[in-house]
């Protein structure tokens, strides 16, 4: 079994808490065509989605936000994202009902005390992007390389608005000088100790990044943004099948339930073989997407971390989680004695979960 060091993650004792926010409202649903294929009939849009957003404590250099989940004020997003949600409905619902600054506020948690806020994306006419004027001038915005940072009204199509970015410090990151890559992806040390890397995962829009922050000595948790919308993008792989065996209830279940007409491989009867299926169930479509090869090639090496019994994948909308791990206030750091990974990562493929999206309704 692969150990982290396996990935090329650096060895150090130096650990940040990371504190789980799921900030959407119920009900909040994308069309699932935009993320991936194949899309089952009946199976139109990813419902109950959350919306996770994660504080990151260092001991000695403070705090940072990575993401900022939704504005609780939906009048505060530029024209063109409004708009663009109003075209798309019923299939395109995202609110909040509260935000990450009034999360923090209501456990006492000072916002003069965080320090920066790390956003995943900047992507055109999504509203995936937290408000920037909850928070202090004396939080930096931290963006990923190419970034769109344009605002309305000065430029009527963008997607912030000036109150994200007025009067603080924002900081472009690049990738050019790193030497460090982990599981070959670009990565950068934040605060030079080895608890939280920034990692390049191009793809998704320009400037996507994910965030592995160092739970323990050996253990981590892989903030994976929208590196995927779904579990079923990432797994099962060869790798996830040696270390996490699919219990065979599961493996009965997929038999029964999962639709041989659009997966493989099948067995001697022709239904569904998950126990031998190695890629994961869901490919990034190409559909309006012109970097897709570029996001594919990002969520391969991802597998590599998911596959580690040392790492935690926390994406942004993965429901399989909800339920099962600690939220804010309390922290995710303890997810591998509580056997947090055992429990989520074959949920997506049970079938009452709000995951299983493998048959034709």
């Amino acid at each position: 079994m692969a150990s982290y060091t396996d990935l090329n993650i650096p060895r150090s004792t130096s650990t940040v808490t990371v504190k789980a926010m799921d900030l959407a409202a119920a009900g909040c649903s994308v069309p699932a065509s935009w993320f991936f294929e194949p899309v089952l009939p009946g199976n139109d849009a990813l419902r109950k989605l959350t919306i996770y957003a994660f504080l990151i404590e260092h001991p000695t250099q403070g705090r940072v936000l990575f993401d900022l989940g939704l504005r609780k004020d939906e009048a505060g997003f530029s024209p063109a994202i409004q708009a663009f949600g109003q075209q798309m409905r019923p299939n395109y619902g995202l609110a909040a009902d509260d935000d990450a600054a009034g999360r923090l506020v209501a456990e006492n948690v000072s916002l003069e005390s965080v320090k920066a806020v790390i956003w995943r994306q900047v992507v055109f006419l999504m509203r995936v992007l937290g408000d920037m004027s909850t928070f202090p001038g004396s939080t930096d915005l931290v963006v990923g390389p190419g970034a769109d940072l344009r605002t309305y009204p000065q430029y009527p199509e963008a997607t912030l608005v000036e109150s994200d970015t007025a009067g603080r410090t924002v900081t472009e990151l690049s990738f050019k000088d790193t030497k460090l890559k982990i599981a070959d992806l670009e990565a950068i040390d934040y605060f030079n100790d080895g608890s939280l890397y920034i990692l390049n995962t191009p793809g998704h829009c320009l400037g996507h990044i994910c965030a592995l922050a160092r739970t323990t000595s050996d253990s981590f948790v892989l903030l994976g943004g929208d590196i995927c919308h779904h579990p079923g993008q990432l797994r099962p792989t060869t790798a996830i099948h040696k270390s996490y065996p699919c219990p065979f209830h599961i493996l009965d279940s997929a038999h029964k339930n999962v639709s041989p007409a659009h997966f493989t491989p099948h067995d001697s009867n022709g239904q569904f073989d998950l126990a031998h299926r190695t890629t994961p169930m869901f490919e990034i479509c190409a559909a309006n997407r012109p970097e897709y090869l570029e996001a594919r090639e990002s969520l391969r090496k991802a597998t590599a971390l998911d596959a580690s019994p040392d790492i935690l994948t926390l994406a942004a909308h993965d429901t399989t989680v909800k339920g099962v791990i600690d939220e804010f206030p309390l922290s995710v750091n303890e997810w591998k004695e509580k056997g947090w990974k055992e429990r989520v990562v074959w949920a997506f493929l049970e079938k009452e979960s709000p995951a299983f999206i493998f048959e034709e309704e």
